[in-house]
């Protein structure tokens, strides 16, 4: 028996595991410095496109530590046993 998910859930999914695990890891970073653990930012940082008429800027930028990926996991594990 297959079962047929729905792919914009699992990223309903990731994004909620990351984002509560992220916040857990900050309100609780101070008591356990352990929880707040990892590299200061990720990702991408001032990108320009100038198209003559149109210009702009991008900057994405993460803030990954170790709750937020313990939330990923989880979310995926969850995901999995829907």
């Amino acid at each position: 028996m297959r079962r047929n998910k729905n792919s914009w859930l699992l990223v309903l999914f990731v994004i909620t595991g990351v984002v509560l695990g992220s916040l857990i890891g900050n309100f609780f970073g101070d008591a356990v410095p352990f929880l707040s653990y990892g590299p200061e930012h990720l990702g991408l940082n001032n990108i320009e496109v100038n198209l003559g008429v149109i210009y702009f800027q991008i900057t994405l930028l993460f803030k990954a530590n170790v709750t937020g990926l313990i939330g990923l996991l989880l979310s995926l594990i969850i995901f999995n046993r829907l």
